[in-house]
C-alpha cells in the first residue's frame, strides 16, 4: 500500500489516486473529487495529527499507524461539510482499524475520542472535518 511521507504535500490529484488505490470503500471520495475538483486544495500529510507516528506506533503497538491515519485523513479532507453521519462513520472506522492493527482497546478509544473532539469542523484546524475544502 502506497503511503505518502509525513510532510508530503497531497494534491487533489494525488489524493484521488490514493483513494483509487484503496478500492471500492473510497469510491465516494473519488466521485466527490471528480464532480468538483476545484472545491479542494492541497494539504500536508502529517500522519496521526499531533502524534509522533513512529514513536507512537512502537509504544502503542500500532504498526500501521501512519497508513491508518492516511485513510482517516482522506475521509476527513474530502468529507461533506455538515454531514455528521459521514464523519462519525470515518471515526468509527478509524477505531476499528486501530484495533485490527493490534492496539489496546483503551488506546483505540482514547484516539477515537481525540478525533471526535479535535476533528470537529467548527475548530477549522488543519485536521478538522473537510480540511481540504477551499472554502469551509
Amino acid at each position: 500500500m502506497n503511503v505518502p511521507a509525513i510532510g508530503e504535500t497531497i494534491t487533489t490529484e494525488r489524493a484521488r489516486a490514493l483513494c483509487v488505490e484503496r478500492g471500492v470503500i473510497f469510491d465516494y471520495i473519488v466521485k466527490r473529487i471528480d464532480a468538483r475538483p476545484d472545491d479542494f486544495k492541497s494539504w500536508i500529510f502529517d500522519g496521526a495529527s499531533l502524534v509522533p507516528d513512529h514513536l507512537a506506533a512502537k509504544i502503542l503497538h500500532i504498526p500501521n499507524l501512519t497508513a491508518i491515519a492516511l485513510e482517516h485523513d482522506l475521509k476527513y479532507a474530502y468529507g461533506e461539510l455538515g454531514n455528521e453521519e459521514e464523519r462519525l462513520r470515518a471515526d468509527r472506522e478509524f477505531r476499528v482499524d486501530l484495533l485490527a492493527d493490534g492496539t489496546d482497546t483503551i488506546v483505540a478509544e482514547s484516539m477515537y475520542t481525540a478525533v471526535r473532539i479535535g476533528g470537529d469542523q467548527k475548530f477549522r484546524t488543519s485536521f478538522s472535518w473537510g480540511f481540504a475544502r477551499v472554502d469551509r
